[in-house]
């Protein structure tokens, strides 16, 4: 849908201006999603380079908080592909639209760049391009080093590696320490399970708190998307299977991306149906938080 929704701008010959009348009208992260940063990909010769934050204010206008962050993550691959796709020039425009987008931002750049080393959508990788996950990924600053793992595994899988249990986790970020590893696991996670709750039932299996944590910010609550709100109570129960921090820290994450999905409805209708006022108030903190980045997010 990247394609389609590039394809589509360059047709149209479309501009910055047009995006607002042109970009889906839907929380859905699929092919919604990917047509909207397609969309934002192909109107990329219009943005002034000098002005990236004018650019992003066309996406705070996108309808919610999902809709924002998909405009925003657009706009990564639209920065990549007026630097032909050198990753560097691409951040230094993220990170000129604040802390509290440009992790958003990143993470389309990064989509992008493994777009390119894997030949899709017609990104071309630059000659001098660091195509080993470890390497590019240590190399990023802090706040860029979860986006840079989220999407590698999204984009560009491992070969012969099936995610179905915590073992295979390890395996995939053996070796690796503090934020490196938990955004390993996090992008790991993600390509476990489809179900939800099978992905915190994989958590479950990791004996670190920090992998484990890691671990719950990779569930595809997503996957649930139109579904019932007391679909979504169950899945955030399951945060019992965890003990003590680990059990809050699932609250408060899945708070955050449940709440950004139901655009903030999850924070008056579930949250009270929790077990506890800590799991409640751990909820609804997270809901609350919405509106910060949403790295690792889809």
């Amino acid at each position: 849908m990247h394609t389609v929704g590039r394809t589509y701008a360059l047709e149209e010959e479309l501009e910055l201006g047009d995006l607002q009348d042109r970009l889906p009208s839907s929380n859905d992260p699929g092919c919604s999603a990917g047509f909207a940063h397609g969309l934002v990909t192909g109107i990329a010769p219009s943005i002034d380079v000098r002005r990236p934050v004018a650019a992003a204010e066309v996406c705070a206008d996108a309808g919610t908080r999902y809709r924002r962050y998909s405009c925003v993550h657009g706009l990564g691959h639209a920065f990549m592909r007026i630097h032909g796709d050198r990753l560097g020039a691409a951040l230094a425009l993220c990170t000129a639209l604040g802390p509290q987008t440009a992790p958003d931002c990143a993470q389309g750049a990064y989509h992008d760049y493994w777009f390119a080393v894997a030949g899709a959508d017609d990104a071309t990788l630059p000659p001098d391009a660091v195509t080993d996950v470890r390497q590019l990924c240590a190399a990023q600053p802090a706040e860029y080093v979860r986006p840079c793992w989220y999407r590698a595994f999204v984009d560009d899988r491992p070969e012969g590696i099936v995610v179905d249990s915590a073992v295979h986790l390890d395996v995939l970020c053996d070796e690796l320490e503090g934020l490196q590893r938990e955004a390993c696991v996090t992008g790991a996670a993600v390509i476990g399970p489809a179900d939800p709750e099978l992905q915190l039932e994989l958590c479950a299996g990791l004996a670190d708190a920090a992998d484990a944590v890691a671990c719950i910010r990779g569930t595809k609550t997503q996957n649930l998307l139109g579904a019932a709100t007391t679909s979504y109570v169950r899945l955030v129960r399951r945060c019992e299977i965890f003990s003590d921090a680990v059990r809050l820290a699932c609250y408060r994450w899945l708070g955050k991306s449940v709440a950004v999905l139901t655009d903030g409805a999850f924070e008056r209708e579930g949250c009270p149906s929790l077990p506890s006022d800590a799991a409640q108030a751990a909820c609804r903190a997270g809901a609350r938080a919405r509106e910060g980045p949403l790295v690792t997010f889809s």
